[in-house]
């Protein structure tokens, strides 16, 4: 191994160890609550040398979103295999990423706290961003899926495929942040947690039947 070859594999592993750093972090203090000081400390880096991998916590804070962005796409992929038809295999998805929440808390709150940073806050390209959505995340899974939908005449066919499956995702992951912010509310309404999802999931994939 050349001596470029060499250096170019210890950056990568020195960004890997950032960014495992970075969740440890996070996952222990709070997105909110967590510094470039907190991460520098944990990763054992002086903040200048944290800041020629990463130009700001929200660079970061993507790059532990992403991680648990890919294992949820894979535990949704894997439900979906159970189903039967494609409206089976959503609402399998839909139930994945419900569980996924109830195991992975502090994964999930990094998937849903992605909403509060801003565009020009990350060092992502729009390809890049497109790629990560449609190539790692759920939404291709979902995509596929509602295009199997559509040719077993299951889906609706008048809408374009992509607005479905991003409409299908976004309320998945809408209903379960409400649904962790709210609990004790639906607790004293005397409502069911597993009632409100299984009842969203029939009304939103009734929406889309064709």
């Amino acid at each position: 191994m050349g001596i470029a070859e060499r250096k170019e594999r210890e950056k990568k592993q020195r960004r890997e160890e950032i960014i495992r750093a970075a969740e440890k972090v996070f996952l222990s203090s709070g997105f909110e609550q967590s510094t470039m000081d907190d991460i520098a400390s944990e990763a054992e880096l002086s903040k200048g040398t944290l800041y020629l991998y990463f130009k700001s916590k929200d660079d970061l804070h993507m790059e532990v979103a992403r991680k648990a962005i890919a294992l949820l796409r894979d535990l949704t992929a894997k439900a979906a295999e159970g189903g039967r038809n494609a409206l089976e295999k959503l609402g399998r998805m839909g139930r994945a990423a419900v569980e996924f929440n109830r195991s992975h808390p502090d994964r999930m709150r990094a998937i849903l706290t992605l909403e509060h940073i801003e565009p020009q806050g990350i060092s992502m390209s729009t390809s890049e961003v497109q790629h990560m959505i449609y190539r790692e995340s759920t939404v291709e899974t979902v995509m596929q899926v509602v295009e199997q939908g559509v040719k077993e005449k299951l889906i609706r066919a008048d809408i374009p495929l992509a607005l479905i499956a991003h409409t299908l995702w976004m309320t998945v992951l809408s209903v379960i942040r409400f649904v962790s912010m709210k609990a004790p509310l639906l607790e004293m309404l005397e409502l069911s947690q597993e009632q409100f999802f299984e009842i969203h999931f029939e009304l939103v994939l009734n929406g889309i039947k064709s």
